[in-house]
């Protein structure tokens, strides 16, 4: 090592000492004169931040956390993210041209970030040495959308953690990146994407309405009750099961399972089905290693008698299962 680098090593251990020293005394000083030196907040009872954005304008929604669990919930009342166990010096939570952005991997340590972006977010040394004697519980995230924003851009990346969204009817894209971790998307209208990406977990999709579904999977099992014109649902471990709101007779098929069985509304097969129509613009693509793939039409289930509401009955055509006869194979593996 060069002498300059012993130099700046030495100068950097000492004012590393000295802060934890005076923050040491800082903190003693204030304790005897009972005078806070940090923005302490709860949440139910945790350590958490409220944010309010409805005074903002906003069209894009953007979360990068590492370990965390999400939770976004459109059509809400009010518009606010609720932030629970977050390093207080650690984290963004602000609006930037019209884009509410969420963070948690602001590090004072990481220079490679700070060379890239020409960011530095501080807040304060004391804070790195509160937050570990005061945050002990998970990292959640609750963020609340209301329908006076117009959102077109909904993108979630979490490195460990669960994501639950509820969705509502707005020409949202949605798209989701898990390093690990289960996905839980509902009540989804769009004429846009929905997109996940998820290393290790499981992707559960329900009710949901969008022009293209795209779920991919290293290693876990996709579940979806759905109506889209282009899906593709593939998962290198595990199996794959899809409950379409469309006749099954409007769509093309890629189906993939080399290790399990194909079951397509009442069509058995191992290994491959395909089935092209030129005629027809939906598509089902999927494939699963290890697991089978089951493909069918979605039955709305029975309101048990003295439950029934207001709303007006589905017809048959919507409560019944279709059978017809599939496209000819042109390539399968019996």
């Amino acid at each position: 090592m060069k002498p300059v680098s012993w130099i700046f090593l030495i100068v950097s251990v000492i004012l590393i000492v000295v802060g934890v020293l005076m923050c040491s005394i800082a903190t003693l000083q204030a304790k005897k004169q009972d005078v806070s030196l940090f923005d302490t907040e709860t949440v139910d009872g945790e350590p958490g931040k409220v944010y309010d954005f409805s005074e903002d304008t906003i069209n894009k929604l953007q979360v990068e956390v590492n370990d965390c669990d999400v939770n976004i919930i459109c059509g809400a009342e009010e518009s606010k993210a609720i932030m629970k166990n977050f390093s207080s010096a650690g984290y963004v939570c602000e609006v930037e041209n019209r884009t509410l952005v969420i963070e948690d991997t602001v590090n004072l340590f990481d220079v490679k970030n700070i060379i890239e972006t020409g960011n530095i977010r501080f807040k304060g040394f004391r804070y790195y040495l509160r937050d570990r004697k005061v945050i002990t519980g998970r990292k959640s995230l609750d963020v609340y959308i209301s329908d006076k924003f117009d959102i077109k851009i909904i993108d979630i990346t979490v490195k460990s953690g669960d994501v639950k969204i509820t969705g509502y009817e707005n020409n949202t894209d949605y798209t989701v990146k898990i390093t690990k971790g289960n996905l839980v998307a509902t009540d989804i209208v769009t004429a846009s994407e929905v997109t996940a990406t998820i290393g290790n977990g499981t992707a559960t999709l329900d009710n949901i309405t969008a022009k293209t579904v795209n779920v991919s999977l290293d290693e876990g099992n996709i579940n979806a009750v759905l109506a889209a014109n282009e899906i593709t649902a593939d998962t290198k471990k595990g199996s794959v099961n899809i409950e379409s709101k469309i006749n099954l007779s409007e769509y093309s098929f890629f189906l993939e399972a080399p290790d399990g069985n194909i079951m397509l509304e009442n069509l058995v097969k191992l290994g491959m089905y395909r089935a092209d129509d030129a005629m027809l613009k939906n598509f089902i693509h999927s494939s699963a290693g290890g697991g089978n793939i089951t493909v069918k039409t979605f039955i709305a289930p029975e309101i048990p008698a003295g439950e029934e509401t207001e709303t007006e009955p589905e017809t048959e055509q919507e409560t019944e299962a279709v059978t017809y006869d599939f496209p000819p194979i042109t390539a399968a593996a019996e």
